[in-house]
């Protein structure tokens, strides 16, 4: 026990010492990724798709809020939709405006999933992003999560369909790919239930009484939603897919777990309970201690001011003498 807990003390101590330059060198390594994505996947207009220019935008959204970073990559990826058709990008604008105009008049707070959660769905790895703004978040950010729920499933069906923009002789217009390939697709409200569910599972359960709350609330909305996309995939007969939707849950859980481990630091095994009253009322409280490390007492010792005692290496010399001498 006492070894894992010095080992998140260790890590804890290194994430809050380093904060300042770890959270530039993580907002740019995520920007950075989200561009390689984009590129690979969307990447419609050819001098954008060099490294060299996500870098340098990957260095830009380092030192801007998350917030700006992720409007940044969501703008880049219209951009590059404009390469494709001017009809779908102007659909991806609209959904990117309404997204972000309802997130804000709801409050929330993770408004960056928005564009994270579409570029991670090309990869299908959006449950990490959705676990860790549960984990972090609030209730209202779920108008977010629906929001890149729903974006990231309208990337994924241009991204698929793409050949038929392509085509010079294609009379197919960007709402009858939404129509046909998109609103009857049952998977579109399969997959947007189920980031739903996950996400208010962990919210509600996280904040329960209960012993390890957390932890319980990661294995029971990780569990829920991979329920939902199991019978989704059966019934639409996707079953090859479910290998990486169990990657993807793996992976998620790992950064859960990950983020319980380092920030949640509750000892369940010494839970007190303590009752008092005054004339109206009696109140009941229940006390669960953090997990802390008994600190280890360090014995300083004093060496005496005085010349000689300077220049005596390994000789100590009580205080009281040396103030003896000094009346001397």
């Amino acid at each position: 026990m006492n070894k894992t807990v010095k080992i998140r003390d260790a890590m804890r101590n290194f994430f809050f010492s380093n904060s300042s330059w770890l959270k530039i060198v993580g907002k740019g390594l995520i920007a950075l990724c989200s561009f390689l994505i984009i590129n690979h996947y969307f990447g419609y207009i050819e001098f954008l798709t060099d490294p060299l220019f996500a870098i340098i935008l990957a260095i830009a959204c380092a030192f801007i809020p998350m917030r700006a970073g992720g409007l940044v990559v969501i703008i880049y990826t219209f951009v590059q939709l404009t390469g494709l058709s001017g009809q779908v990008a102007l659909v991806a604008l609209i959904l990117i405006v309404a997204s972000y105009g309802i997130s804000v008049f709801y409050g929330a707070k993770h408004i960056f999933i928005i564009s994270y959660i579409p570029i991670a769905m090309q990869i299908q790895m959006p449950y990490p992003i959705v676990v860790g703004s549960a984990l972090f978040g609030n209730m209202r950010d779920v108008t977010s999560v629906i929001c890149g729920g729903i974006i990231s499933f309208y990337l994924k069906t241009i991204r698929e369909n793409a050949s038929l923009f392509i085509e010079e002789n294609s009379d197919i217009t960007v709402v009858d790919v939404i129509a046909q390939k998109m609103v009857t697709n049952p998977l579109l409200y399969i997959y947007v239930t189920s980031l739903v569910v996950m996400f208010v599972a962990i919210i509600l359960i996280r904040n329960l009484k209960i012993s390890r709350s957390w932890l319980v609330a990661l294995l029971v909305g990780i569990f829920a939603e991979m329920a939902i996309m199991l019978i989704g995939y059966v019934i639409t007969g996707n079953i090859s897919r479910v290998p990486v939707l169990l990657m993807a849950n793996v992976v998620a859980f790992i950064v859960g777990f990950a983020m319980t481990y380092i920030f949640r630091d509750l000892d369940y095994e010494r839970v007190e309970r303590v009752q008092f009253e005054d004339d109206d009322y009696v109140y009941y409280v229940t006390a669960i201690p953090k997990i802390e490390l008994a600190k280890e007492e360090k014995r300083v010792t004093r060496i005496t001011r005085n010349r000689s005692g300077f220049y005596n290496a390994g000789k100590i010399e009580k205080e009281s003498d040396s103030s003896e001498n000094d009346e001397e």
